[in-house]
């Protein structure tokens, strides 16, 4: 249900999948959710009436699929209880048996960036380089198809299967345990992928299978490199231009890569301007072009204006000035 909702933001906007989550809290009936999610934008949702039938508390699983869908960038222990209650419901609906453990909570994984020199280099060769060590880490996520679909399409009882829920903050990966009788008792892995950084999936080695594996990255966005792997998985982006650590919050006034510092004695003019040196004489005012006058002679435009004219404040321009009469 949650990979529905997901469709329904991306087609109608959250406010769609806000509004069923609304009307749907609370109700046991299964014709009327799926009801009401059709009239939310979801499509494809006649075959989800079977499984929502199997489980045992409707109510708990559309809770789940809305605060899941929701709250991806939150990632509380709230939405890990909910994904284990969600696996527990579809267990017993795929015949796989009844939980009969209790499930970690949900663990970080790794999801590093790939350095691009990486990317050109085929995996075979990463180990000479030391930039390349690490990639395929323990504790990230793998996959065998390199678009990160599940094989087959969907979620399987016996194998680990990924969750994708993309939205304006980020992309959640959630590499999901397998649910059927003997297969353990694994814990949900994930790793949120902040907004500008990228979800990608690379190949990595495996020698002496005909297997090919995939690994998850958080890669950064262009204009910037990979650095220290941070607490949360995910790289910290450097500039291209500096080095120094990128702005990806979305407040960056200048760019996510400000410009490099001036050289001594010279500071930038509008933060992102040119490097100029300051007026020698500090009771003038700099212009945006770099050059000084007396801030009398300085149109609102920020222009020094000529000695033979004046700054005209109603247009911002200079003005001839009016001659002395002969």
């Amino acid at each position: 249900m949650t990979s529905v909702l997901t469709g329904v933001a991306a087609a109608a906007g959250q406010s769609a999948v806000n509004s069923f989550c609304s009307q749907a809290e609370g109700k046991t009936d299964v014709n009327k959710i799926i009801s009401i999610l059709k009239s939310a934008g979801g499509s494809s949702v006649d075959q989800l009436a079977g499984v929502l039938n199997s489980v045992g508390s409707i109510t708990s699983v559309v809770k789940c699929a809305c605060e899941t869908e929701q709250g991806a960038g939150s990632l509380g222990s709230n939405i890990g209880a909910c994904m284990e209650d969600a696996l527990c419901s579809l267990q017993e609906a795929l015949g796989g048996g009844s939980c009969y453990c209790t499930r970690p909570p949900p663990a970080l994984a790794r999801c590093a960036a790939v350095n691009q020199k990486c990317e050109k280099v085929m995996y075979t060769e990463w180990w000479r380089y030391p930039e390349c060590q690490g990639i395929g880490a323990s504790g990230s996520i793998f996959n065998t198809n390199p678009n990160g679909q599940n094989s087959g399409g969907y979620m399987q009882p016996w194998q680990s299967t990924l969750s994708v829920t993309t939205t304006p903050e980020g992309t959640l990966v959630q590499q999901l345990p397998p649910t059927a009788e003997g297969t353990g008792c694994g814990g949900v892995h994930y790793c949120f992928c902040p907004a500008p950084m990228k979800i990608n999936w690379v190949h990595v080695p495996n020698p002496g299978s005909d297997r090919e594996f995939y690994v998850l990255a958080c890669d950064c966005p262009e204009g910037t490199h990979p650095g220290d792997v941070m607490p949360n998985g995910i790289s910290s982006c450097l500039c291209d231009n500096t080095n120094q650590p990128a702005m990806l919050s979305g407040l960056a006034v200048h760019g996510i890569c400000p410009p490099p510092a001036c050289p001594a004695g010279q500071s930038r003019m509008g933060g992102d301007g040119p490097c100029v040196t300051p007026c020698a004489d500090p009771k003038q005012g700099m212009a945006f072009d770099g050059s000084c006058c007396d801030p009398k002679q300085m149109s609102s435009c920020g222009k020094c204006c000529p000695l033979d004219t004046f700054p005209n404040s109603q247009t911002g321009s200079c003005e001839p000035r009016p001659q002395p009469p002969k």
